[in-house]
């Protein structure tokens, strides 16, 4: 930022007609200024402080035209008043020790220069031949063609495969980042909805194979096409899920302990051996498998454009959707000892979803740049 808009921004506040955007800069400014992170400051009491540097300042402007016996001009007298006020307020910056937080009314600290959006449509398709294909970038229509299918961008978010007669089909993979999702139409006519930071690889046909089988990392919601003669498999970690026409999400990213597959209609079978019925979840650990009986919409909020917290998630874990979905870091100074439930909108900014965790319980953030610091 140049100096000249820093002088305009300190001069509007000044004289009264700052605008929100201009308190949050000096609120941003004062926040760096002090390098003890560990205290909290409200920004309503930054701002007060503020304001008695005001009224120093024009306390001193009356000085300056009563002394003005040279005929000073305003121009004149005016860049020494910006000074001024500059030097108050960096003095106030590094004297002033900041006043902690003492109870859950205070405003909270989300200390910010900018808000962060959330994810969109975003993913990159890596053909057989390693070729990788940004479908963000991409428009609408023919994507590329191989053995076995057809590849085009039907919508924005959506790829479809399209069965071109060729039996050797090649194994393509999709991978969503953090902040991204998508969605593809598999040539058996099954779709499968990825969430942030996912991988799928897939054949470009089925026709010649045995099974219909691909492998998961991450999370993803099928709508599997029915073919009793061909049944449907998802790998992913040390699970191999069957179908054969159905409605299922697996939750198998590799930071996470356990591997949640929850069953929505139809039936899956989990390693031959344990069959889910709807409204059932299988949550894979390292100690078994476990069912239990749930809301299974809970595990497709993420495709409806919500985080969903709540059975037996720990906080961290509810925060590892948050980093996903916002391409964030949280940090913790100490763990909090908060139960989330509920369920947030994950259309907005960041800010204001950390608002709403902020009001379930004794935890607080401050936003610097895409870490999120977090103390309770």
């Amino acid at each position: 930022m140049e100096k000249e808009e820093i002088n305009a921004i300190i001069t509007r506040y000044l004289d009264g007609s700052a605008t929100d955007k201009d308190n949050i800069l000096m609120e941003s400014w004062y926040a760096q200024l002090h390098e003890d992170t560990s205290v909290e400051v409200s920004l309503s009491h930054r701002l007060e402080q503020l304001n008695q540097v005001k009224s120093a300042i024009d306390k001193k402007l009356g000085l300056i035209s009563a002394d003005d016996t040279h005929g000073s001009t305003e121009r004149n007298t005016w860049p020494y008043v910006i000074a001024v006020a500059a030097t108050i307020i960096c003095v106030l910056c590094i004297l002033l020790y900041p006043v902690k937080k003492t109870d859950k009314s205070a405003e909270p600290v989300l200390v910010q220069t900018q808000d962060i959006l959330p994810g969109t449509n975003k993913a990159v398709l890596v053909l057989a031949d390693g070729k990788k294909i940004n479908l963000s970038n991409a428009g609408i229509g023919h994507l590329a063609v191989q053995k076995g299918a057809k590849i085009a961008k039907v919508a924005a978010g959506e790829i479809t495969y399209q069965y071109n007669g060729n039996d050797a089909g090649d194994y393509n993979k999709i991978e969503t980042p953090n902040g991204g999702t998508y969605k593809i139409h598999l040539p058996d006519g099954t779709n499968v909805w990825l969430n942030a930071a996912s991988t799928l690889k897939y054949p470009t046909s089925f026709s010649s194979l045995k099974e219909r089988r691909v492998e998961l990392s991450g999370e993803a919601y099928f709508e599997v096409a029915k073919n009793k003669q061909l049944p449907f498999r998802v790998v992913a970690k040390n699970q191999v899920v069957e179908v054969v026409g159905t409605h299922f999400n697996i939750s198998s990213y590799a930071n996470e302990k356990v591997m949640r597959t929850t069953l929505l209609e139809g039936s899956v079978s989990i390693n031959k051996n344990i069959l889910l019925k709807p409204g059932e979840q299988a949550v894979n650990s390292a100690s078994g498998i476990r069912v239990n009986e749930v809301d299974a919409t809970n595990a497709i909020d993420w495709k409806a454009g919500k985080f969903s917290f709540g059975n037996d998630q720990d906080f961290q874990t509810a925060m590892r959707q948050v980093e996903r979905w916002y391409d964030v870091k949280f940090v913790y100074t100490n763990l909090p000892e908060v139960e989330l439930r509920g369920r947030i909108s994950r259309t907005t900014n960041l800010a204001d979803v950390l608002d709403k965790i902020e009001d379930m319980g004794k935890v607080h953030f401050r936003i610097e740049g895409r870490r999120i610091i977090v103390t309770q």
